[in-house]
């Protein structure tokens, strides 16, 4: 009978452990450090032209991946106009950077493809900012349980 209850402390020991791991990780939606087709279409651009519009495309993309994703989620509703974030350096691009149509071009094409899911990619981290909101969101539903079996 004692080997037995060994056998059943080491199973619940790992359903435990397998159990906090799950709840430890989540999933979250980040735009591809690619440049999507919809976001840059050198076809229409003249080839003397293309390189330096493609270096500017790229830049913005590149402002969209490390600026303006964290302000702004996964089908959130981008606004008309460009926030200051939304801004690229004349050093990585030239004169063109403090051009306002440019910027504005590019806010919305930006806005265009933002919902797309080919834009964005699903990333599976560990973090305990995950393992709490589990443990909480548990911990009230437990409650929520044990009020409802009292009558309460």
């Amino acid at each position: 009978m004692a080997v037995h209850r060994k056998h059943d402390v080491k199973v619940i020991i790992v359903l435990v452990v397998c159990v906090v791991t799950y709840a430890s990780f989540r999933s979250e939606l980040r735009l591809r450090p690619d440049m999507p087709v919809g976001f840059f279409d050198g076809s229409r651009i003249p080839p003397a032209k293309r390189a330096s519009e493609e270096k500017i495309a790229k830049a913005y993309w590149s402002c969209a991946v490390t600026q303006v994703q964290w302000q702004y989620g996964y089908a959130h509703r981008l606004p008309d106009e460009p926030p200051a974030e939304f801004s690229v350096s004349s050093d990585e691009i030239g004169p063109a950077a403090n051009d306002g149509a440019v910027r504005q071009r590019y806010w919305q094409r930006l806005r265009e493809v933002w919902n797309l899911s080919s834009a964005w990619k699903t990333r599976y981290e560990w973090t305990a900012v995950s393992l709490r909101q589990s443990l909480r969101s548990s911990g009230d539903w437990w409650g929520h349980l044990v009020r409802s079996v009292m009558g309460q």
